[in-house]
């Protein structure tokens, strides 16, 4: 079904959205920390805490064990009164007060500091068990937030704060939908001061274990972040508020049996609990009654005994066989081990040899998404959590649908995102991979924030027609480019006075780096589809100065002899774009702008090239480039109605100007230098470029071209790419008719497009330029190229995007008779204006000796003079 030109309008996509990294809702958890720390406590007691001054240092310890950043700052105090004052002159986030204190009731200090600060928490410390009944009333504050015991492990002032920081962030982290929480139920300071350190701990390494699996540096900060959260109840009414309130929320409860419950200690409270929340939560009962064991076998409950030698490793195990904080261990129905899976990747590879019946045991009892939210994965564990095993035919198809879920979920996940080349699967089209540390210089960084630009904008829900996305690429960063120089003695001074095609002999004796090239080796493992190999360097594509085209590019068959020879080709491609940037032209760009040689550092982009193979030959069904501005507009045209010149095959004859159509998105159907036969005849496309995919000889030091075929259009209507892009020439009739339905000459007019719809190229690129401008802030251009895939699918590829230059000196300029009379040369035809600073001579080509069949000669010889002229 076409889609209809009217399907889009300018509302539907989000020009105007600010710039959101990928992972931004993680950047808004975890707000609120503890950083300041009021310690009110007598001398004995804070001898007691310090053990001869080591506490700090073993809290110190503990943070960094857990890879947590900075532990906060304690100040003691050794009275209430000074720590009244204190509150008065300085903000805190926690006060952990000891019960005995020499001046003031522990309560009544509460009270008044939060008389003094009423955000904050106080915690009281209690260091005598027998003091535990004296001060603690479940469910009863009084200006005591939480009471703890203090066992002597330094593990218990990491977890106040952390409990205390779950508390501030509760509401706001839980409503963003990425985190989970695990209910405490205890009643006794002496338990819950030692679950809540061994659950903070099990829940961070957890998450830190988790860590190498993320896509990049910053995921894996983020993800930090995102750990499941502590919430304590000590009554049942406390529990129960907890569970109505967050219980799509809550990832597993450990309950005690016996708690107060409507103001009485009631002893079979946990067991109530349990009923209350069914089968969905995870759950697991503690008691220091043994007898309490039967009847939670009977309900089909874990328990422990409190009492336990082993009771933290069953607490342990039951985190990482209920809860998913170990490995994914499929069993069948009686308990007998199948396969394990420590990760994503794993658990992909043996699914498939999981029986139906274990899938069918593991769906009834939600331990598929239990394990997904575990490791943060919340959206694809709700979507598994909100399917039953009933809903599917089979244990099969639940298999399948759990696949599927799967991909989906990594493929959603890694739009817009710069994978670490360590953490890259390559199972997804569309991926931006780095390798190496430094710069992705200019190109890799325009394709990768195009690549984000276009993930923000949600513009694929409006083409539906038409998948448009960016070339999987991999980005070399300028820190290998860095060891390649050094590794191989290569600089600015050792290139002095050589030729281009000896500074390439240069470079390609150079060797590249053992772990590069291992990295290169595992990519071409996974890749054996056509690449481009492009530069990025730091100055390429740059807001002010833009280096287009002044480097080099090769594009390659990879599928020619085995992989030691595609290893090679790749090499070789990826040291002469190195080359590139000491080549002749180069550096004479370079000195003609305000750069120095020095300065520059490049990167290499290798992406996947686009299009489709025909025999011998590759190529996409159109290659183009397109400005958010035309500078130089024909009536209807407007200026800010940007400009595209299109072409069949490889963008190459695009960029350096051959024969092509070009269109304003706007104006579709007002095509400049095609308004009449002789125009279209004169000024169409004859030839277009491939790839040779015939695997001859061919040696990338005879330049870009060395791998391109140069062909006749009409050679293409026997791959039936025609059908879209031509017309034909009636000679009897002297017109042009749309389609390759009868016999004649074929004329590219990409009639089937502009005017038949059969790709929405005008709209497309409309609203990518207007992504693209808003995204830089400034007009943009544009490369790209669209093809059929091997399905028939239609596929729009944006290649790279770079600023447009559009300063002063490119304004409309009108001659008066001022600026006449100090003209030194004066033209009514020419094509443009511009400032040149610096100009001490002029080179003139007598017009009576110029000769169109000798331009080739004419600009060598201006290049010779202009050379002597420089020295």
């Amino acid at each position: 079904m076409v889609e209809s030109v009217h399907d889009v309008h300018d509302h539907d996509i989000d020009y105007d959205g600010d710039y959101k990294p990928v992972f931004h809702d993680f950047y808004d958890l975890m707000k609120w920390r503890v950083s300041r720390i009021l310690l009110v406590s007598s001398l004995y007691d804070a001898f007691t805490l310090e053990e001869e001054g080591i506490l700090f240092e073993q809290i110190s310890s503990e943070y960094r064990d857990l890879a947590l950043p900075f532990p906060p700052q304690v100040i003691r105090v050794s009275t209430a009164k000074r720590a009244l004052k204190e509150l008065e002159k300085t903000p805190y986030d926690l006060i952990i007060t000891m019960a005995r204190l020499p001046d003031m009731d522990p309560f009544e200090f509460g009270r008044k500091a939060k008389e003094v600060q009423k955000d904050v928490s106080v915690i009281m410390l209690l260091t005598d068990a027998g003091d535990i009944q004296l001060f603690h009333k479940p469910g009863v504050h009084n200006g005591i937030d939480k009471i703890f015991f203090w066992n002597g492990d330094s593990a218990l002032f990491v977890a106040i704060v952390k409990y205390i920081e779950d508390q501030k962030n509760l509401e706001r982290d839980l409503s963003s939908g990425l985190v989970r929480i695990i209910l405490v139920v205890e009643n006794d300071p002496r338990y819950y001061s030692i679950f809540l350190p061994l659950v903070f701990t099990v829940i961070v390494r957890q998450t830190r274990n988790l860590i190498h699996e993320g896509l990049n540096e910053q995921e894996k900060m983020l993800r930090k972040r995102a750990r499941p959260k502590i919430a304590l109840a000590e009554t049942y009414e406390d529990a129960m508020e907890i569970y109505s309130t967050y219980k799509d929320k809550i990832l597993g409860i450990i309950s005690d049996v016996s708690y107060p419950k409507n103001g009485r200690r009631f002893p079979d409270a946990g067991f109530h609990l349990a009923k209350e929340v069914g089968a969905d939560v995870p759950i697991i009962l503690q008691s220091n009654q043994l007898e309490k064991a039967k009847k939670a076998e009977e309900m089909g409950i874990p328990f422990i005994y409190k009492n336990s030698e082993t009771l933290l490793q069953e607490i342990r195990d039951w985190f990482q066989g209920k809860l998913g904080f170990g490995p994914f261990k499929f069993r069948r129905p009686g308990g007998e081990l199948i396969a394990e899976a420590g990760d994503l990747k794993e658990f992909m590879e043996v699914i498939d040899e999981v029986p139906a019946e274990s899938m069918n045991f593991h769906g009834s009892t939600n331990d598929f998404s239990n394990w997904f939210f575990a490791r943060g994965e919340i959206d694809l564990a709700t979507r598994l959590k909100e399917k039953k095993v009933s809903d599917f035919s089979s244990g099969e198809t639940m298999k399948r649908f759990l696949i599927e879920q799967i991909k989906n979920s990594q493929r959603r996940k890694l739009q817009g995102v710069i994978i670490n080349f360590g953490n890259q699967t390559f199972e997804f089209e569309g991926t931006i991979t780095r390798l190496g540390g430094g710069s992705l210089g200019g190109k890799g960084r325009g394709i990768a924030f195009l690549s984000s630009l276009l993930h923000q904008s949600k513009i694929e829900t409006i083409f539906r027609d038409c998948r448009i996305k960016v070339p999987d690429t991999l980005i070399l960063g300028t820190d290998i480019f860095t060891t390649f120089m050094e590794r191989n003695e290569l600089n600015a001074v050792s290139v002095e006075g050589l030729s281009d095609e000896e500074i390439k002999e240069l470079f390609l004796s150079g060797s590249i780096d053992g772990e590069t090239m291992e990295s290169l080796a595992l990519y071409l493992g996974h890749i054996d589809h056509p690449i481009a190999v492009r530069s990025s360097s730091l100055l390429e594509d740059s807001q002010n100065q833009p280096f287009a085209g002044i480097y080099a590019t090769y594009l390659l068959p990879n599928k020619c002899g085995d992989d030691d020879k595609r290893l090679k080709e790749l090499t070789d491609a990826i040291k002469l774009v190195y080359a590139s940037a000491f080549l002749k032209e180069a550096r004479s760009y370079i000195q003609s702008t305000v750069h120095v040689q020095e300065e520059e550092k490049m990167a290499v982009v290798i992406q996947k090239l686009v299009g489709k193979q025909y025999g011998n030959r590759f190529y996409p069904l159109l290659s183009g480039l397109a400005q958010s501005i035309n500078f130089y507009p024909v009536h209807p045209l407007k200026r800010e109605d940007g400009i595209s010149s299109v072409a069949l095959g490889l963008g190459k004859i695009v960029v350096e100007g051959e024969k092509v159509m070009s269109f304003s998105p706007e104006h579709p159907n007002v095509i400049p230098g095609f308004s009449s036969v002789d125009d279209i005849l004169s000024n169409s496309q004859t030839h277009f470029y491939a790839l040779d995919m015939s695997c001859t000889c061919y040696d990338l030091r005879e330049g870009e071209d060395s791998t391109l075929l140069k062909i006749n259009v009409s050679d293409a209507e026997q791959d039936g790419v025609l059908d879209y892009l031509a017309s034909t020439y009636d000679a009897n009739d002297n017109i042009i008719r749309d389609g390759t339905g009868r016999p004649g000459p074929r004329v590219i007019t990409f009639a089937g497009i502009l005017k038949y719809d059969m790709l929405p190229l005008d709209r497309i690129l409309k609203a990518v330029l207007q992504i693209g401008k808003r995204g830089m802030g400034r007009p943009v251009e544009i490369e790209f190229a669209a093809t059929l895939n091997e399905r028939g699918e239609k596929e729009f590829h944006l290649l790279q995007i770079r600023p447009l230059v559009t300063l002063k000196e490119r304004a409309l300029v009108r001659m008066g008779k001022k600026e006449e009379e100090g003209a030194l040369i004066i033209s009514n035809s020419a094509l443009g204006n511009g400032v040149i600073y610096g100009l001490r001579d002029i080179l003139l080509v007598v017009p009576d000796r110029f000769d169109n069949t000798m331009t080739e000669t004419i600009a060598e010889e201006i290049g010779r003079l202009n050379g002597k002229l420089k020295e």
